[in-house]
């Protein structure tokens, strides 16, 4: 699966008849944009999951300036991004988890909590050539199958073939995706500049962005909610 057929795995997808397929799709989203948004219904579509749960970061060690105290505000955003999406979800988990927010520490939990779950994690493949440094990447490679989406200006064959040399466990499909050039770095940076980010970041994102700590503009564009919590049952689908 991926481009040309590619395809980086340990072996076949072990998955159990009947379980539901679960893509985890974790990041700090300030703000999340349409670029996430696309990388997560094409990643949901070529996978054959049945749903995807978003995973804000509490407090994540590798971002010293995204804190506990900005996690409500992220996850209203992304609840706003999402819409009525029936098969899109935000969680709570990594608040509800002691910090900082290691991702090994977040699939143990949730494993625990839904042991009738197939998990799936999906990243880019900017997060995939820093995978090998995260905090328990061994044991991670051996709880959960990654989905990695190309990104523009990063090697991907290179950062796959040092991952896979450091992590001999590690399992991974690719997917094809368009080839966005989009992040919430560069969109932070233009609502700090009060720049355009119409067709970007709805209008319901930036109505939320604005009540935040870091402002944002004024201007609008055009654009439900669907949300869960950590330890309640498994949303319907």
């Amino acid at each position: 699966m991926g481009e040309g057929g590619m395809c980086y795995t340990r072996g076949n997808d072990e998955r159990i008849t009947g379980q539901r397929r679960i893509l985890l799709f974790g990041g700090t989203f300030d703000p999340p944009h349409v670029g996430h948004l696309t990388m997560a219904q094409i990643a949901y579509e070529q996978m054959g999951a049945d749903e995807v749960w978003w995973m804000p970061a509490a407090k994540p060690p590798h971002k010293a300036e995204i804190g506990v105290d900005t996690f409500a505000w992220r996850y209203r955003m992304v609840e706003a991004l999402l819409g009525a999406r029936r098969h899109m979800r935000v969680t709570d988990v990594e608040n509800r988890l002691p910090k900082p927010s290691y991702t090994v520490d977040t699939l143990r939990a949730l494993i625990r909590a839904h042991p009738d779950v197939h998990f799936l994690f999906l990243l880019g493949a900017d997060s995939l050539q820093h995978l090998p440094e995260w905090h328990g990447a061994a044991e991670l490679c051996e709880m959960v199958r990654f989905v990695v989406a190309r990104r523009p200006g990063y090697d991907f064959d290179t950062a796959a073939a040092t991952a896979r040399a450091r992590l001999p466990h590690l399992q991974m499909d690719v997917i094809d995706m368009p080839m966005l050039d989009v992040s919430s770095t560069w969109v932070r940076d233009r609502l700090d500049r009060e720049l355009d980010v119409c067709g970007l970041v709805p209008d319901p994102v930036l109505a939320i962005w604005r009540e935040g700590p870091k402002g944002g503009m004024t201007r609008e564009c055009s654009g439900g909610t669907s949300s869960m919590t950590f330890g309640s049952a498994s949303p319907s689908r």
